[in-house]
């Protein structure tokens, strides 16, 4: 099949999605920032979600003006990239449409990225399986601020020919699901695309819908880069979610044969498959809303992946601060040493999530040989093949030995709070 090249959004199309969005928005009885996956009740109702949430929701009620806006925000650099691009027109139809998501049992619209990060100028290959064979379209978000919008239209392509594509079967050992599907769609990234985290929304002729999601990076030393934890992302990833068939590195969300692990969950995860559900991972729920209060504040942020930093630590250094959103529980030895060497030189770093390098991982390229495209968890010294300083259980364990706090001053206790409370803090002399 032909692969299609990228077809860039006008302002009249933006303008007519965003008015069959609100249109479509008008007729709900509530009001929703994100209509996606499973609820995430205890995540949604903090202080500071439903602080972002009102105000999404009264943007997109136009209560700041028209549904689709440039938003007034001072210039606090005039050569600050995120400031420029959050002056540019936002959207909302980057939601899901809500009854239309697609489920992987039937899989009516699934995707993923040939890598978790690309630059600008170069390509990134979608993989897309659609059940039963039908077009479908490809709208492309970068999420940001945008007054409030959260989301910022790019380019639309299709409708394109979808298919269904082969059956991701697990390994019988390791549990590794990698799908081995034919290339949907190639794009290669314009010079002037922001660094940021992308969405790639799939819609089928039917209407149902999925995201694929990708970082575009910018290698200029921002004073600050975000590391978004994809690691984490696919540690808990167990498409396909149907019941029978997925796996992930846990035992609570993992389904069929037993592994090497001697029950279902696998030890091996693959980059080359779907995020289940609604195919953003835990983005929307961890990271998004730390996105947006960037944003809408100015701050000169690049964005990457931890499967950057495994790569290329270096690029950590010479920066104000590196940023890791919520829930960065899964790291490689090459990971922590780089966070090591940039704090050593004087980076700071913030962590915005508990639970934080709780364990270590490997990383390895796929069958096919591409780089670091599967996630390597045995959690258990017993079973896993390498022993020593790289081997995969928690960072605090023997052999390992090299607890979180050695890095951070402090780790988690693993103790669980299911109700929401207001954190005081009791003694901050040591803060800076």
């Amino acid at each position: 099949m032909p692969l299609r090249k990228a077809e860039f959004v006008s302002r009249a199309d933006n303008d007519r999605m965003v008015k069959e969005m609100k249109l479509s928005m008008e007729s709900e009885q509530e009001m929703r920032v994100l209509e996606i996956g499973p609820q995430r009740s205890a995540a949604r109702a903090s202080g500071a979600w439903m602080q972002l949430k009102r105000i999404v929701v009264a943007a997109m009620l136009g209560l700041f003006g028209p549904a689709i806006m440039a938003p007034a925000i001072p210039a606090l650099a005039a050569d600050n990239p995120i400031v420029i691009e959050n002056q540019q027109f936002g959207s909302i139809a980057w939601r899901l449409t809500p009854g239309l998501i697609a489920d992987d049992a039937v899989g009516q619209i699934k995707g993923y990225a040939s890598a978790t990060s690309v630059k600008q100028n170069q390509s990134i290959t979608l993989y897309v399986t659609v059940n039963p064979a039908q077009t479908y379209t490809i709208d492309i978000f970068r999420m940001g601020w945008y007054a409030g919008l959260g989301g910022r239209l790019l380019f639309h392509a299709g409708p394109l020919n979808g298919f269904q594509q082969s059956a991701c079967v697990p390994d019988p050992i390791t549990g590794l699901i990698a799908c081995n599907w034919a290339p949907s769609y190639i794009l290669t990234i314009p010079s002037d695309w922001t660094s940021g985290v992308y969405l790639a929304l799939l819609t089928n002729a039917a209407g149902y819908q999925n995201y694929v999601m990708f970082v575009v990076r910018d290698d200029r030393p921002a004073p600050f880069l975000f590391q978004q934890s994809v690691m984490t992302y696919q540690a808990y990833n167990n498409y396909p979610d149907d019941g029978h068939t997925g796996k992930s590195t846990y035992t609570f969300n993992s389904y069929g044969a037993n592994t090497v692990a001697g029950n279902p969950r696998a030890v091996k995860v693959s980059f080359d498959r779907p995020y289940s559900t609604h195919g953003a991972a835990e983005f929307p729920n961890w990271e998004l809303p730390l996105v947006w209060w960037l944003e809408r504040n100015g701050y000169d942020v690049t964005y990457s992946t931890d499967i950057d930093t495994h790569a290329n630590g270096g690029a950590l250094l010479n920066r104000k601060g590196v940023i890791s959103g919520g829930h960065g529980e899964y790291w490689s030895k090459q990971m922590f040493d780089a966070f090591e060497a940039a704090r050593d030189a004087g980076v700071n770093l913030a962590f915005f999530g508990a639970d934080t390098t709780s364990v270590q991982v490997r990383v390895e390229a796929s069958a096919a040989g591409v780089a670091n495209r599967v996630i390597v968890a045995y959690k258990d010294a017993s079973i896993d093949p390498v022993q020593g300083p790289t081997t995969t259980v928690a960072w605090r364990s023997p052999p390992v030995n090299r607890p979180e706090q050695s890095l951070r001053g402090i780790q988690s206790a693993f103790t669980f709070v299911r109700s929401n409370v207001d954190y005081v803090v009791t003694n901050s002399s040591h803060w800076v």
